[in-house]
């Protein structure tokens, strides 16, 4: 799946807190808008991702560089969102998730509308039914009616401006949006293609109410995004994730020591059947998902390039075993030398050489793949960036899979073994 972020608009009225930056780069809690974006994409499986830009297009491509692809609207001053998502008709080859560069939300609602399948569109019954917002209509779960202009007393809450179209929706939307252009329409919102879509397709709506999301386009939206959505964002973040994460190595361990206990009292533990390791593995932060056909079956890696590293967020203390297999060009027939740099919150921590010789049983494109090397390295305490980069190679692309060590039964552990 495939996803479109309009990201052209000037935002002239954040300009007292963005004093002319793109909305996009708008700092939240340290980091750009759009890498909060990027970072739920990634996580909810969501492959290549267009970013439509326009108002200091270079600054965005900056930020960004190649963990996405670009369209530049060069007409933004005199267009409107509808016209920019338009110019990504070519590029968009079948379903895809569109959002706004204004948006701040929690990702699982992008989880939640992703698993409805079909089109979806995401709405909040307890939001503002104000004459800027984008007011939904919805009969029976499904979307029948939205836009600025519609009437209150028919409202039942204002979209976020978060989609998913199917196959069959994408289609619906750029033909609507195509005819709206042809007939003048530059200046409409893109809202107004998918009003006209909705007559075509069925749009569900997914009610959001009482999750974490706000729009940016006032200075006092742009308050409340950093003082309360994400903080709410970050809470629910540690409840499912790092407070999970924690507790249950203090819950396996409570477990471990009554089996102990167990097996003293009735004199017959064994040694063999304490806990071993079993792996977890992370999604990469931006980096695209791919299959590699092994003889016996197939197996998920991420691919990357020299100067584009594949990113985790981890919390340590934990072990992190490395996978690498360089990618060598059609043809190779002699090994390759590489040399794997890890690093650390933005800082060198290690470093790998290795040589990669030709497997001819694996198939990935066009490209001869190198045999796995692995290893690994101890994670400090705390929350980290974990990068992973070519340092040195005689070829430029590598596929990666990183996974961190948990704990689990004998009977369901996956060792040391390659999954």
């Amino acid at each position: 799946m495939q996803a479109v972020i309009l990201a052209a608009g000037y935002g002239s009225r954040l300009e007292r807190v963005s004093r002319g930056l793109p909305k996009c780069l708008l700092p939240i809690g340290g980091r750009p808008l759009v890498e909060h974006q990027l970072e739920a994409l990634h996580d909810a499986g969501v492959g290549k991702i267009l970013v439509v830009v326009g108002h200091k297009a270079d600054e965005v491509r900056k930020v960004l560089g190649h963990r996405v692809e670009f369209i530049e609207n060069t007409r933004y001053a005199e267009t409107n969102s509808l016209y920019s998502l338009w110019m990504a008709r070519d590029w968009v080859k079948g379903p895809f998730v569109l959002l706004n560069c204004d948006l701040l939300f929690d990702p699982e609602i992008l989880d939640r509308l992703l698993s409805k399948g079909g089109n979806g569109l995401a709405f909040d019954s307890t939001s503002s039914k104000g004459k800027e917002q984008t007011k939904v209509a919805v009969s029976e779960g499904k979307v029948i009616d939205l836009g600025k202009d519609l009437a209150p007393e028919l409202s039942r809450g204002e979209s976020l401006g978060l989609l998913c179209f199917d196959t069959q929706g994408t289609h619906a939307l750029f033909s609507r949006a195509n005819a709206l252009i042809e007939s003048g329409a530059v200046n409409s919102w893109v809202i107004e293609g998918v009003r006209s879509a909705c007559t075509e397709v069925e749009i569900k709506a997914l009610n959001v109410a009482g999750m974490p999301w706000t729009e940016i386009d006032f200075p006092n939206d742009y308050e409340r995004a950093q003082k309360v959505v994400l903080p709410a964002i970050e809470k629910g973040h540690w409840k499912r994730s790092i407070h999970w994460r924690r507790t249950k190595y203090l819950l396996l361990a409570v477990v471990v020591a009554l089996v102990l206990v167990a097996g003293l009292l009735i004199g017959n533990y064994s040694a063999t059947e304490t806990a071993k390791i079993t792996w977890a593995i992370e999604t990469p932060l931006y980096a695209e998902k791919v299959v590699l056909q092994l003889p016996v079956r197939q197996q998920n890696w991420w691919i990357s390039s020299k100067g584009a590293p594949l990113e985790i967020n981890i919390y340590g203390p934990t072990t992190l075993r490395i996978d690498v297999r360089l990618l060598m060009p059609a043809g190779t027939v002699k090994p390759g030398r590489y040399v794997v740099e890890v690093g650390l919150d933005g800082e060198p921590f290690t470093w790998k050489s290795f040589k990669a010789s030709p497997e001819p049983d694996a198939i990935f494109a066009d490209a001869v793949v190198g045999d796995r090397d692995r290893f690994k390295v101890e994670v400090p305490a705390g929350k980290h960036i974990i990068t992973v980069d070519l340092l040195a190679s005689t070829s430029e692309q590598f596929l990666g899979r990183l996974s961190y060590a948990e704990f689990a039964a004998p009977e369901a552990a996956a060792g040391d073994g390659e999954d």
